[in-house]
């Protein structure tokens, strides 16, 4: 009988805890809806491992003939709607390319769409972007990221110059 009470005294602890943190989480979820869409980070990398862990490019820079870029994207400020227990984010995102005039070479329209509907909610995610470059001749260029929140109608842009060499 002893053993039992510990057992629920331990358990009941333990939920107090995970309320406490759902409550947190719903304040973070209300400041990050009163904030502007954004971009957290926006590299040029060799390699991306997941959330928070890539390997940025030291320069930007690739070698002619390289089969892809990749491109680590997180989001700011996505917002998330709350309904019935359940947290609702709608992300896309756009993919251009352009020289360095501004001449658009390539457009992909909702190239990354995250639609998530959760029982608890997603503070943070990233996009990983893969641009297929190995017909891309010497020059320099300009990525363009357009992110599209749905449910807020807001858009946000970002761009980062590269240059293809030798």
């Amino acid at each position: 009988l002893i053993m039992m009470v510990t057992l629920t005294g331990t358990t009941f602890a333990q939920q107090e805890k995970y309320d406490l943190i759902l409550k947190l989480k719903d304040i973070i979820i209300e400041i990050q809806n009163q904030g502007e869409l954004g971009f957290r980070n926006f590299a040029l990398c060799s390699k991306i491992i997941t959330m928070g862990h890539y390997v940025a490019l030291p320069e930007p820079k690739v070698k002619a003939g390289t089969e892809e870029l990749l491109v680590y994207i997180e989001p700011a400020n996505i917002f998330t709607s709350t309904q019935e227990g359940r947290y609702e984010i709608w992300i896309t995102q756009d993919i251009l390319l352009l020289d360095e005039e501004g001449k658009l070479l390539f457009e992909k329209t909702d190239a990354i769409s995250a639609h998530f509907n959760t029982a608890t909610p997603l503070l943070d995610i990233y996009l990983p972007n893969t641009l297929y470059m190995s017909t891309l001749p010497v020059g320099k260029y300009i990525y363009k990221a357009v992110l599209h929140d749905v449910l807020k109608g807001a858009t946000a842009t970002k761009t980062i110059d590269f240059e293809v060499v030798e």
